[in-house]
C-alpha cells in the first residue's frame, strides 16, 4: 500500500502544477464545429473574449466544419486532455449525429467530459405565406385537403429539423415530399417552393419579425419571451416536442477537475454579464448556467430522448 502511495504521489504533484501554471502564455483553442458568422459562432467568439480577459492568456476560436460536426469533433477528441483544447458545440452534433450518422467518428460519452451548458433554444413550426392558414390546426386540415402531399423542407436528412418535422407529419397524419437544403432552406419558405419546415427560432425570428414567414408554433417546454404570443406544440393538440436545440462547453476527458472547474465558473459569469443577456434576448435564446454535474445530467437526458425521436422517426445517414 505504500508503495502504491508513493508511486502517486509524482503523478499527483504533476497534476497540480498543471492546473496551477495553467493556462499560461500558450493559447487555448476553442473548436466549434460549424461554420463562421452564426449566433454560435459569434458567442463562441464572445466567450473567448471573455476567458482571454479572466485568465490573462489567448483562447482562440478555431472552425472546423464538415461530417454534421464530426470534423471539429473529432479533432478535439483526440487532442491531449490538459486543458488547452476546448469543444463549443450544440446537440445537434454531440447527442443528434452520433444516434443518427452511423459510424460517426467519435463517441461523445467517452471522449468528453462536461464543463458548462450555455444557452438553449426551441424549434419554430414555420409555414410560408403562401400557405392560406395561421394555426397548426388550420396548416394539418389544409395539408389534407391538399389532394397529394406537400414540400417539406430541412437543412439536410438527419438535421434536427429534418428529424421533428418528420415526427409531426407522422403524428399529424399528413402527407409530405422531403426536400433538403444543403444551404438556406429557410429560403424555399419564404419563396414558396416548399410549404413548411422546423428551423431554429434564432435564424428565423427576423424573418418572421419581417412577415416574411408565418410561425405556427414552439417546440420546447415554455413560450419564447421574445414571441409571447407564439404557441407551444404541445399546447395545440402534439405533447411531447419538448426539444431544444442547447450549446455546451466540453473538454477531452480526462481534463484535470480543477481546470473544469475554472472554466465553468468563468463560464457562468459570462452568461450572467448584462452585455451576454441583452444578446441572448435579441436573438430568443435563453441562458443555462450551472455546474459541470448539471450539463452532466442534462446531456444523458438528452440522449435518451433522442434515440427515442430517432427510433419513432426511423431515420438514419450512412457516412
Amino acid at each position: 500500500m505504500l508503495r502504491r502511495t508513493l508511486l502517486a504521489a509524482p503523478a499527483l504533484a504533476t497534476t497540480a502544477l498543471a492546473q496551477q501554471a495553467w493556462p499560461g502564455t500558450r493559447p487555448v483553442k476553442v473548436i466549434y464545429p460549424g461554420a463562421p458568422g452564426s449566433p454560435a459562432d459569434v458567442y463562441a467568439r464572445l466567450l473567448c473574449e471573455h476567458f482571454s480577459r479572466a485568465f490573462g492568456a489567448p483562447f482562440v476560436l478555431e472552425n472546423r466544419t464538415g461530417g454534421s460536426g464530426a470534423i471539429g469533433s473529432v479533432v478535439a477528441a483526440n487532442a491531449p486532455a490538459d486543458g488547452y483544447t476546448l469543444l463549443f458545440t450544440p446537440n445537434s452534433f454531440q447527442v443528434v449525429a452520433p444516434i443518427v450518422i452511423r459510424d460517426v467518428g467519435f463517441d461523445p460519452v467517452r471522449a468528453f467530459t462536461p464543463v458548462a451548458n450555455i444557452y438553449r433554444y426551441g424549434m419554430l413550426l414555420i409555414a410560408a405565406n403562401t400557405v392560406p392558414v395561421t394555426t397548426t390546426a388550420a396548416f394539418v386540415a389544409w395539408a389534407k385537403a391538399h389532394g397529394g402531399p406537400v414540400n417539406m423542407a430541412s437543412v439536410g436528412i438527419g438535421s434536427v429539423g429534418h428529424l421533428l418535422a418528420d415526427r409531426f407529419r407522422r403524428r399529424a397524419g399528413i402527407e409530405v415530399v422531403h426536400v433538403p437544403y444543403r444551404q438556406n432552406a429557410m429560403m424555399s419558405i419564404v419563396t414558396g417552393e416548399c410549404d413548411y419546415i422546423i428551423d431554429n427560432i434564432g435564424s428565423s425570428g427576423q424573418l418572421m419579425r419581417d412577415g416574411k414567414v408565418r410561425p405556427l408554433a414552439l417546440t420546447g417546454q415554455e413560450r419564447s419571451p421574445l414571441f409571447p404570443d407564439l404557441p407551444l406544440l404541445a399546447e395545440v393538440g402534439y405533447p411531447g416536442f419538448d426539444e431544444e436545440v442547447w450549446f455546451g462547453l466540453f473538454a477531452p476527458t480526462g481534463t484535470p477537475r480543477g481546470i473544469v472547474d475554472k472554466l465553468n465558473v468563468e463560464t457562468n459569469r459570462w452568461l450572467a454579464l448584462p452585455e451576454t443577456l441583452g444578446r441572448f434576448r435579441q436573438g430568443a435564446h435563453a441562458a443555462v448556467p450551472g455546474t459541470p454535474e448539471d450539463l452532466a445530467r442534462f446531456w444523458a437526458a438528452d440522449r435518451e430522448h433522442w434515440v427515442q425521436v430517432v427510433r419513432e422517426t426511423g431515420i438514419t445517414v450512412e457516412n
